[in-house]
């Protein structure tokens, strides 16, 4: 999809699109202030167990497994510790998931470790502290009986193998070899590494079994607690900062761990809310997108050609809604906005097509040529005859599209360019054009309307229950009566796929336009209407798009200030109708031939007298 179609789709959708970032925001918003009051509601609990540390064996490193009390808090989380509690209480979580719910803190001038667990109830923490402590202690105190039992036996280990070394050796200086000096040098040295050996065995053996290195000063008691410091203890567990350090003599320093409140970054009402809207936001994009993937509706030039396969002739913008209301023809009061001046490139369609069909097929009915605009071609498209009428008939695919105000429109245009037009209401089932002109409904008659030029049929029967096969006959008999006496025949007919009649009347037209309005004329209908008139084999003039997003019609598209006659109406002549000097003055003429203005302009000269 290109970026300008993308661009036109977050337009079109941009109230859904704001709608469901809005709600997202509320909801992110709304979820951190339920989340905040149910979890705020929940009492959670802490337990601390306190355990004094002994560290004057510590200068005895073989039975000491630590020497200080870091040493002592990194056991407590890590490695046989945990696993020996997850064991011990038969938990299904591992031994490294228990240690997340575990703070320790540890005091150099109190030589003291506390170890805090936070758990939802009371019974839960205390256990968990209790057993990691006493864990501790067993883990710890296993190392150094294993550490010493491994001494001394490497130690007794040692001097048996020394022993060993020196027995035969003084069994062979006894025989006094040859070289008894070298071999009491050796004995020598092996007696001074027994009596090394010997020395740290006695020493080892007189300092006897390590004793443990552990009291407790403090069972755990439970301590309730909020969501705020559980969640910011397991937070500390999770990242493996759970080890804490104090230099003070008090030992419930851990009390002081930084607590997240539930606004936290991720968690606060204002951060949610951002979240929200942003997924809300994209949300609305991709909602949007689909909206538009599965909306048959016609939006743009393009997609018009491609719906209907027949280029588009104009696009008309916009209008007021007063404008609409009134049912104003805004060619006839405005005729120097864009509005009319798409009206006119309709207008100027119409009639290249009509000379391309007449010079396809002979070129029949066209004046004497004079020379001027390219000869006769020229002459049949911007002069024609009464006697070669343009009937044009006018219809949608589906109504609301714009079809009876298009009509109107184009009749206006038809005639300030001084042809005499014929606007026949074709529409019997919702006769609407009448209130264009502002005439009554009144049948059987040619009305006379407030635009110069211009006359309407509103009906052509008085029973308005007639047999529609009746109707269009009458419709065909008015058109065919009508051809001799104006030179634009205008049909405005119901949509083509809401009744027959269009279909029944299509044989009378020179040609057919198609009116679709943006964002109402759907692609099906579009290509149902299509196939309908490729059957019927109807001379197609193009597409006039309606409701073209555009400039202002208070905008005039192109014109010299002081052109417009002061004190004149929005249309340029008295009372907002526009002025057509020609449809007064020479009425019979002012059918677009040129004869009324070379009258006017090319005055012979008056004969000199003799």
């Amino acid at each position: 999809m290109e970026l300008l179609a993308i661009l036109r789709t977050l337009r079109r959708h941009w109230v859904l699109i704001l709608a469901l970032t809005v709600a997202g925001a509320a909801l992110g918003a709304g979820s951190a202030a339920v989340s905040k009051t149910s979890t705020d509601s929940k009492t959670f609990y802490k337990a601390t167990t306190t355990l004094v540390v002994d560290l004057s064996q510590r200068s005895n490193t073989v039975a000491q497994p630590f020497q200080s009390l870091d040493q002592v808090a990194i056991f407590t989380t890590t490695g046989d510790v945990p696993n020996a509690v997850a064991k011990k209480l038969g938990s299904d979580q591992s031994g490294q998931q228990l240690a997340e719910h575990i703070v320790t803190t540890t005091n150099g001038s109190t030589s003291t470790i506390a170890i805090t667990a936070a758990e939802p109830t009371a019974d839960e923490a205390v256990t968990l502290a209790d057993t990691f402590a006493s864990e501790l202690v067993n883990v710890l105190d296993q190392k150094g009986q294993q550490a010493y039992s491994n001494a001394t036996e490497k130690l007794q280990t040692r001097l048996n193998n020394l022993n060993d070394q020196i027995n035969p050796l003084i069994a062979q200086i006894a025989t006094n070899p040859p070289n008894a000096p070298q071999l009491k040098a050796q004995l020598q040295a092996l007696q001074n590494q027994y009596s090394l050996t010997y020395d740290s065995y006695s020493a080892q053996a007189a300092q006897g079994p390590p004793t443990s290195a552990f009291s407790t000063l403090q069972k755990a008691q439970a301590v309730p607690i909020d969501k705020s410091e559980y969640s910011s203890r397991l937070d500390l567990g999770a990242t493996s900062r759970n080890n804490l350090t104090t230099d003070t003599s008090s030992n419930s320093s851990n009390d002081a761990v930084v607590s997240t409140s539930s606004s936290t970054i991720a968690g606060g009402p204002v951060s949610r809310g951002l979240i929200g809207a942003f997924l809300g936001f994209l949300l609305g994009v991709g909602v949007a997108f689909l909206v538009e993937r599965l909306d048959r509706r016609v939006r743009s030039r393009a997609e018009a050609e491609a719906a209907f396969q027949l280029p588009v002739i104009a696009e008309v913008p916009q209008v007021k809604k007063t404008q609409q209301r009134d049912h104003e023809i805004v060619a006839n009061t405005a005729p120097l906005s864009r509005y009319t001046e798409a009206f006119r490139a309709v207008r100027s369609s119409l009639l290249f097509t009509r000379a391309a069909m007449e010079a396809e097929h002979g070129g029949t009915g066209h004046r004497p040529t004079n020379g001027v605009n390219g000869g006769s071609f020229g002459d049949t498209l911007f002069e024609p005859q009464h006697d070669e009428p343009l009937v044009v008939m006018i219809t949608s695919a589906a109504p609301g599209e714009g079809k009876t105000t298009t009509a109107a429109n184009l009749a206006a245009v038809f005639a300030e360019a001084g042809s005499s037009v014929l606007v026949v209401n074709c529409d019997f089932r919702r006769p609407t054009i009448h209130r264009f002109f502002g005439v009554e409904d009144e049948p059987r008659r040619v009305h006379e309307t407030a635009v110069p030029g211009v006359k309407i049929v509103t009906n052509v029967l008085n029973d308005p229950a007639s047999n529609p096969s009746q109707v269009v006959a009458a419709q065909r008999q008015v058109v065919a009566a009508a051809r001799g006496r104006f030179d634009v025949i205008l049909l405005d007919t119901a949509p083509l796929l809401t009744a027959n009649d269009a279909v029944e009347l299509v044989s009378s037209a020179d040609m057919l336009v198609l009116v679709a309005r943006v964002g109402v004329t759907k692609y099906d209908n579009a290509e149902q209407s299509i196939e309908l008139l490729t059957r019927l084999d109807v001379p197609l003039a193009g597409v006039v798009l309606t409701g073209v997003a555009a400039a202002s019609n208070d905008y005039y598209y192109y014109y010299q200030p002081g052109r417009v006659p002061s004190g004149a109406g929005p249309g340029g002549g008295p009372g907002g109708a526009p002025h057509n000097p020609r449809a007064t003055a020479h009425p019979v003429q002012a059918n677009g031939n040129g004869a009324a203005a070379e009258a006017e302009m090319f005055v012979p000269e008056p004969t000199p007298p003799d």
